[in-house]
């Protein structure tokens, strides 16, 4: 099986890095020449909580790929989905699959190419940051969750499981779409982390940001219900966006959710280090951006996410500075 990883950065970097040391044909695939470059001439060097270590796999920009790919894992950021899955077409037989290993419901845009029966939604809870061309840091281990758009478990996706498994558990569910749902909720703590600066344990641990958070997610758990999701709960983070409805004790639910985020090297989220290091713009719109668009949809209005979604374009513009105290705003909307 020819196997591909279409954007070789955090997630996509560490994915392909196991799948070449398992034994596997991959083929690594980045836009950005420079990281190309890197893994070419040395290796990709993967630090962390697996230690150090250098996979000598082969790269390649978007533009030199050559031949058919059995199986293509895309990794790109939200908004790039679109033009990668342009590029890939061509490079995709009748029985190619492409796994979605991104935020946000970007297999709803792959379907579209390819059709659903070749679509695979991926949930990944582990985590892994870009630290430079030809680095990857591995900061946090955690599962995932696998399945076919129409709930399909043959086959073809027992063994992508088997390749996946080499990098982290991976589980797989008749109800991709409920974990992605539910997924799609928790990050707006994500989107909301990178407002300020406190790292993930600390934002969770602060009890006024609990409530704020509590509303947050309430909005989208109501989107998602009355969109037709029956949400699975992402107990690795002790997040259930159903039993979070009727919690009595909130400052205590978040404390645990903190608590799946202690010893991780990697301390803020994705949408942070968007912002605070990569100087670029979220993935916002694709995943706070997804229940403010359904709820419109539905008739419903979602006026934290909304908020929230206006201010890190703020923060994205330079228009709002990150501050630990913009989360706060939110709290006249409850």
């Amino acid at each position: 099986m020819r196997i591909g990883v279409f954007g070789t950065g955090a997630i996509g970097g560490i994915l392909g890095g196991f799948c070449h040391i398992a034994g596997h044909d991959v083929l690594l695939i980045d836009k950005a020449d420079e990281h190309v470059d890197a893994i070419n001439q040395n290796g990709l060097l993967i630090t962390g909580i697996k230690g150090e270590f250098r996979v000598l796999a082969g790269a390649v920009t978007p533009e030199q790929m050559g031949g058919h790919f059995d199986l293509i894992f895309l990794c790109v950021k939200s908004q790039d989905t679109v033009e990668s899955m342009k590029v890939m077409l061509p490079h995709l037989n009748n029985n190619s699959y492409v796994v979605s290993m991104q935020n946000g419901l970007n297999e709803e845009i792959i379907a579209e190419f390819i059709g659903r029966d070749k679509t695979v939604g991926c949930l990944v809870d582990w985590g892994a940051d870009y630290q430079g061309p030809g680095h990857i840091q591995y900061g946090g281990e955690g599962p995932m969750r696998l399945g076919m758009l129409d709930g399909n478990t043959g086959k073809e996706i027992t063994d992508i499981q088997a390749i996946l498994n080499h990098t982290a558990p991976t589980y797989i569910s008749e109800n991709i779409l409920g974990y992605l749902w539910s997924k799609l909720i928790w990050g707006g703590f994500f989107v909301g982390n990178a407002l300020g600066n406190a790292s993930c344990v600390e934002m969770l641990s602060d009890r006024a940001n609990s409530y704020i958070l509590k509303a947050l997610f309430r909005e989208g758990t109501l989107v998602a219900q009355r969109a037709g999701i029956k949400l699975e709960a992402l107990t690795e983070h002790d997040f259930d966006p159903i039993e979070l409805l009727d919690s009595k004790d909130v400052y205590a639910a978040f404390g645990k959710m903190a608590d799946s985020f202690r010893g991780h090297l990697k301390t803020h989220s994705g949408p942070w280090r968007d912002i605070a290091i990569r100087r670029r713009p979220t993935e916002a719109d694709f995943i706070i951006g997804v229940i403010v668009s359904r709820g419109e949809a539905l008739g419903m209005e979602t006026p934290l996410n909304s908020r929230l979604l206006s201010m890190i374009k703020e923060v994205e513009r330079g228009e709002r500075k990150q501050n630990d105290s913009n989360l706060l705003e939110l709290g006249s909307l409850m």
